[in-house]
């Protein structure tokens, strides 16, 4: 989902992971209304990262395995391979253990987002909302990222929502929200 600042890109993520509901029409997920899906159910298996990284004055492993009970640390390392922020973390001196600080401020803007992304995908989720999560990235580290998903979580559907083309190039479909008149018709 590509469009300008302030086109509801954002308000579309809200809407999907059901922070808010639609003031008017309805929204479907696997062909029922996703007002009668369970929500705590429907929750559990959707991933959003957002676009403010927020991480927890904690480890980094325990930041990364915040949403399951008790993660092993094979898995946190696996999904920190998959979000590209593993060989970061190893070279810091306490590794997994290393301490965050509040909100982060030990980490640099990237590391933090790769982090958060790493969190979204412990719970392995069916489906993923980058509300545009990659743009702290360089292009490679993005690719990096893209590239891992794709063959990791072949049956997550990701939903990427970015103004950066280069996040939306391997996508199966584009909404350009930017395309889109008053009516809602592309």
């Amino acid at each position: 989902i590509m469009g300008k600042t302030g086109s509801g890109k954002s308000t579309i993520a809200l809407l999907l992971s059901r922070l808010i509901d639609p003031e008017e029409g309805e929204i479907f997920i696997d062909g029922k209304n996703l007002k009668d899906h369970n929500l705590k159910n429907y929750r559990a298996n959707v991933g959003v990262i957002p676009q403010e990284s927020y991480l927890f004055s904690d480890t980094i492993e325990n930041n990364i395995g915040f949403a399951l009970d008790k993660p092993s640390h094979k898995l946190v390392e696996e999904m920190a391979k998959i979000a590209d922020v593993h060989n970061n973390i190893i070279g810091f001196k306490n590794k997994y253990e290393t301490m965050v600080g509040e909100r982060g401020v030990m980490l640099s803007g990237g590391q933090k987002q790769r982090i958060c992304i790493a969190r979204a995908l412990i719970k392995r989720p069916e489906i993923l909302i980058f509300d545009d999560s990659l743009s702290a990235l360089d292009t490679e580290t993005e690719e990096n990222i893209l590239e891992n998903i794709e063959k990791d979580l072949k049956n997550c559907t990701s939903i990427i929502i970015t103004h950066r083309e280069s996040s939306a190039k391997n996508a199966d479909s584009i909404l350009n929200l930017s395309e889109i008149d008053q009516e809602g018709v592309a």
